[in-house]
């Protein structure tokens, strides 16, 4: 955790930025709080699809989020890095699953100044801080780290996403268990090819981390090149480096420092041919096993775990902003952003009629006139009244016989009331949406 840049922003949406978590070739992340913004909450919440966290708020400490955005540098470069991005937020939207941050809000207009989305902070160090900070894993404390990476890309999977991306460092090991983070690289399984961002020749991803068929045919990768990077990973948390120094190699790793109980299954995984490679039920079965040859559960073995990240105490401390009461002018910044995120509405768009002037016309029906007030109305009224009239289409007229004048049946439609206006968040939301795909031909 490092020091804001002095170009850093100081407020996204209705988020105060307090330190630098890390910054790779496309996006920079931070940890951040939520500003309390008191009689703007709906605004916020609609301006930004927030959704309320899961965990403690308030009193129980700030609510902090990690923030990520573009590198200012790509911002007016080529269009594909505020596409990927875009792909980014859509990712980590689709996930649900306790291995995966949920999604906080998001800023998605894609010709937004400065693209930005917040997720859960995870209060816990990365696997690689881990490992090069503690020491490596035990092999129970592998197979439960593995047991938990088995669960993130099931669910990835389950979406109909690849992560792509899976290495030691988008692992946090925080109190609730290990974390998948970083979608950036995340695709739809069905568009990998037809709808692609890279080009012909490009290919993506950590090459210490990733398969042989991820660095020469990027576009074809499938649900076996997480698996192998899942593999990769394990391979790190038992021995301080990745199976090979630079990238994949047809040739096997060097498999000196792996325990003996891991070389079955990771001889399985870490091979070039995709089509060799256990699939994620494959794997859990083997992290099982060796669990079982341990004379261990599960459950025993996430304890074991657990209990080696809190002894390591090498959790991120907090910076000393993220305690103190949040300034005036940082909170006159979140309404300003909130106002600048919330056009003006044009309110022919949802056919809404002058509420002021429906005000005025109320007040002036309750100031005394020439006209009697209408009775109160009463459980019993003394005198009867008489039949009211039809509010609906009556039954239809006897058709007249063939030749004659058809008459015009009455109309007894009654006028609908004029509609109420939709909250002014609601509005902007709207018209925002309209905005962005106007020029949408799919739509």
């Amino acid at each position: 955790m490092d020091p804001l840049h002095t170009d850093d922003p100081r407020v996204v949406g209705p988020f105060e930025l307090l330190a630098r978590l890390g910054a790779g070739g496309m996006g920079v992340t931070y940890m951040a709080r939520r500003v309390p913004l008191d009689g703007h909450s709906d605004d916020a919440a609609a301006a930004y699809n927030m959704v309320e966290p899961d965990g403690p708020t308030g009193d129980d400490g700030p609510w902090l989020v990690v923030v990520k955005m573009i590198q200012p540098r790509l911002l007016d470069g080529d269009p594909q890095y505020r596409e990927r991005f875009g792909r980014e937020i859509d990712a980590v939207r689709a996930v649900v699953s306790d291995r995966v941050p949920a999604l906080i809000a998001f800023e998605e207009d894609p010709a937004a100044a400065r693209p930005w989305f917040a997720m859960d902070y995870v209060a816990g160090p990365s696997l690689s801080t881990m490992v090069k900070k503690a020491g490596t894993l035990t092999a129970v404390q592998s197979a439960a780290l593995g047991l938990a990476l088995v669960d993130a890309l099931r669910a990835i999977h389950e979406t109909g996403l690849l992560h792509r991306d899976l290495k030691p460092l988008n692992i946090v090991l925080g109190p609730d268990g290990p974390v998948v983070l970083d979608f950036g690289l995340a695709v739809l399984i069905e568009q990998r090819t037809s709808q692609a961002i890279t080009q012909p020749g490009q290919a993506f991803g950590t090459w210490e981390y990733a398969p042989y068929e991820q660095l020469h045919n990027f576009k074809s990768v499938d649900r076996p090149a997480d698996v192998y990077a899942l593999g990769a990973t394990l391979f790190f948390a038992l021995t301080g480096r990745p199976p090979y120094p630079q990238q994949p190699l047809l040739t096997l790793p060097d498999w000196g420092g792996v325990n003996p109980v891991f070389l079955p299954l990771l001889g399985q995984i870490l091979v070039p041919g995709a089509g060799q490679r256990p699939d994620l039920d494959g794997v859990d079965m083997g992290l099982r096993t060796i669990l079982v040859q341990a004379g261990l559960s599960p459950e025993q073995a996430v304890e074991e775990l657990g209990a080696r990240v809190a002894a390591a105490d090498l959790a991120p401390v907090l910076p000393p902003e993220a305690h103190a009461d949040v300034a005036p002018e940082v909170r006159e910044l979140a309404l300003k952003e909130i106002e600048v995120t919330l056009p003006d509405v044009d309110p022919d768009f949802y056919g809404i009629v002058d509420t002021d002037e429906i005000a005025r016309a109320a007040e002036a029906a309750d100031e005394p006139g020439d006209e009697p007030a209408a009775h109160p109305p009463t459980l019993v009224d003394p005198a009867p009244r008489p039949e009211p009239a039809p509010t609906s289409y009556p039954l239809p007229l006897p058709r007249p016989a063939a030749g004659a004048d058809e008459p015009e049946p009455p109309s007894t439609v009654p006028r609908a009331a004029a509609p109420k206006a939709p909250p002014r968040a609601a509005q902007n939301v709207a018209a925002g949406l309209r905005e962005r795909y106007a020029h949408r031909g799919d739509l």
